[in-house]
């Protein structure tokens, strides 16, 4: 059952303080995003995925590195590799992780990574098989991405 939004209220009113305006930023009770997770609860179960605020505006936020800068690139595909797993660990479905992947690979290749390189990169983190990849029961291949 719902709890009573007065109730919800009180409730922060005594944790708050005053100065802190505390708005609902959620459209109905059955999805919100909390940090960088968006959750929805679909036929009494909670599907999350990873929520970028910045996709939100309405224009390009840079973000994550450019291989035109002088970053050295083992570094910036290290980066990659730290996405993909923060992708992930927020994703509670197969769908939702190669969507945002091919996002994260369409952002980064037009800040000059190498498409090549990407791919390398992401077939040897679906061979490592870490936990979050084996909890969607999901035989993962490189060309799902593309």
């Amino acid at each position: 059952s719902n709890i009573p939004s007065s109730l919800v209220d009180v409730i922060c009113n005594n944790i708050y303080p005053n100065d802190l305006e505390i708005v609902m930023t959620n459209e109905n009770n059955k999805s919100t995003t909390f940090l960088d997770l968006d959750i929805s609860i679909n036929n009494g179960h909670f599907d999350t995925k990873l929520y970028d605020k910045r996709r939100d505006f309405k224009f390009n936020v840079v973000s994550l590195p450019n291989l035109r800068s002088n970053i050295p690139n083992k570094q910036a595909y290290g980066i990659f590799k730290g996405e993909l797993f923060r992708i992930c660990k927020s994703s509670s479905n197969s769908n939702v992780f190669i969507n945002d992947v091919k996002l994260l690979i369409n952002k980064l290749t037009n800040q000059k990574f190498e498409k090549n390189k990407l791919y390398n990169t992401l077939k040897s983190f679906i061979q490592c098989k870490p936990a979050c990849l084996l909890r969607h029961w999901h035989n993962y291949n490189v060309n799902e991405f593309m």
